[in-house]
């Protein structure tokens, strides 16, 4: 693990109810679905890194509307902290709605009422992020940590 934690902007593009997800095919939650986001780079605004990553990640331009919230994440594997995510939550919306798949992985749109049927191939805090901040609007700060126990995903704390 890095010595600093990660920034990194995660993007809620909304349209018609729908909700933008990735199946990630790399970094660390490969094989789950979770919100479009990524680093944000040296001299970056939140703002532009969460349109630039959205761009990026599934070729759709979009237009920032709010910052939503803010999750501190550690995700722990044999008991350490592996990384620590700081993850500032942005909400949307896009100028087009086709996406591509490219090397990030394959992009869908998700009908936020639906979630609960396939949470178990969402990243836990993304569902609990879309859940609790994006739709609720329940508070905008959690902590939260995630256990990797080889493939799978155990969500020990979002409080």
């Amino acid at each position: 693990m890095g010595e600093q934690p990660l920034s990194v902007v995660i993007a809620a593009l909304i349209n018609k109810n729908k909700i933008l997800l990735i199946q990630r095919v790399k970094g660390d939650y490969i094989g789950y679905l979770g919100l479009p986001g990524g680093k944000i780079e040296k001299n970056e605004h939140v703002s532009e890194a969460a349109i630039r990553e959205i761009f990026e990640e599934t070729n759709i331009k979009s237009e920032f509307k709010s910052h939503l919230g803010f999750v501190s994440e550690h995700l722990i594997e044999d008991g350490k902290v592996i990384q620590h995510f700081l993850l500032h939550i942005c909400e949307l919306s896009p100028k087009s709605v086709k996406t591509i798949e490219n090397k990030e992985g394959k992009s869908g749109w998700f009908d936020m009422e639906n979630l609960e049927e396939i949470k178990s191939q969402i990243i836990p805090s993304d569902f609990l992020m879309i859940e609790k901040v994006i739709k609720n609007k329940e508070k905008n700060y959690f902590n939260c940590i995630i256990e990797r126990q080889g493939s799978n995903l155990i969500l020990k704390k979002f409080e």
